[in-house]
């Protein structure tokens, strides 16, 4: 009996039925996980494009304000990043100024849109696709 516990006790390493267990389980793991990690990373991204046309919209309406009128000669568009691009949809002086922010790269596609577009009276909207 003592010769069998001393070599068990001289075996080391995992069996092939743990290792297969904690698999199991990094596996479960990974899938309650995984959905809210990329749901945060989209949020993100919208949040990205959200907080640069926020900006050029109170530059574009303090540039309005002032001058009674767009400009879009004035007021430049946010800078690219690595996931938007942005561009002019319409602005004519009396309004209304509408950007269009373009996912590229390989977090987003060509097909998911924000378009923001603020109005002469001061109002702003937003509106988003393909998310």
């Amino acid at each position: 009996m003592e010769r069998i516990w001393k070599a068990r006790r001289d075996e080391r390493g995992f069996t092939l039925i743990e290792l297969v267990m904690v698999l199991v389980i990094l596996g479960i793991l990974l899938a309650l996980a995984l959905p809210s990690y990329l749901g945060t990373r989209r949020k993100a991204y919208i949040a990205e494009a959200d907080q640069r046309l926020q900006e050029w919209a109170t530059a574009m309406w303090l540039y309005f304000t002032e001058h009674n009128g767009f400009n879009t000669a004035s007021v430049s568009l946010p800078s690219s990043t690595a996931n938007w691009t942005f561009s002019y949809t319409s602005c004519p002086s009396a309004g209304p100024c509408v950007v269009t922010a373009t996912g590229q790269g390989r977090a987003l596609t060509s097909s998911q849109t924000i378009t923001y577009r603020l109005n002469a009276d001061g109002t702003r909207s937003i509106n988003s696709s393909g998310f």
